[in-house]
């Protein structure tokens, strides 16, 4: 069946905006940048957002949804992923085992409390509320997107230029998204991405997160 105009034209921005775009910048390694370049592509995100697709960010965060319920699926279904998270951490860099909170606390805290604002809320508008909004009528069911979101979400990952990342992320992409779906809630989605984010850099596997994997 053949895409419409709009839909071609949406086709293609996505390709461009999260596929290729990710491919550049891991070619030309702007790492210094990467953090800006991130929250410019929100900025440009929310503009999007409130322009073509009468975004309400109350609606979006929907702090409701944090009740009781959510949170306990939430942190029930993190428990076996952070037994494999720590398993394959300490067979792929057991050096690095809780080395941030053993050998450098102030810089772990700082993480901790850092990360979420700097890194996860960003991403999490830009991968879900956007792109959710945005390509919804090229995916033919909820399903259908939520595979293509925690693919491109483990794609933009390259850029830091190893598998782990990139995998991860992809299998973390496939719980945000049904977490968002769930719940209709970036707040929930935002508390389980900084869980599984701040557990990640504890465990020593942030090592792979982070550009010094990539300069190493």
């Amino acid at each position: 069946m053949s895409l419409s105009p709009s839909k071609r034209i949406l086709l293609a921005e996505s390709i461009v905006v999260f596929i290729l775009m990710p491919l550049a910048i891991a070619w030309f390694r702007p790492m210094n940048w990467m953090y800006i370049m991130l929250w410019l592509g929100l900025l440009l995100a929310l503009r999007v957002l409130v322009k073509h697709h009468a975004y309400d960010f109350r609606t979006d965060w929907n702090f409701a949804a944090l009740n009781t319920a959510n949170l306990r699926y939430m942190f029930l279904r993190f428990i076996p992923f952070a037994l494999v998270l720590t398993g394959f951490t300490l067979y792929a860099v057991p050096e690095r085992f809780l080395m941030l909170p053993s050998e450098k606390p102030q810089l772990w805290i700082m993480i901790m409390l850092l990360y979420p604002i700097i890194s996860v809320m960003p991403q999490e508008l830009i991968f879900r509320s956007f792109f959710i909004r945005r390509y919804a009528t090229l995916m033919v069911s909820h399903r259908t997107m939520i595979v293509a979101n925690a693919l491109a979400f483990g794609w933009v990952h390259i850029v830091l230029l190893n598998w782990v990342a990139v995998v991860f992320s992809a299998v973390g992409g496939l719980l945000f998204a049904h977490t968002y779906y769930k719940t209709r809630s970036l707040a929930a989605v935002f508390v389980e991405h900084a869980l599984y984010g701040c557990f990640i850099f504890t465990i020593g596997l942030g090592w792979f997160f982070y550009r010094g994997a990539v300069t190493s």
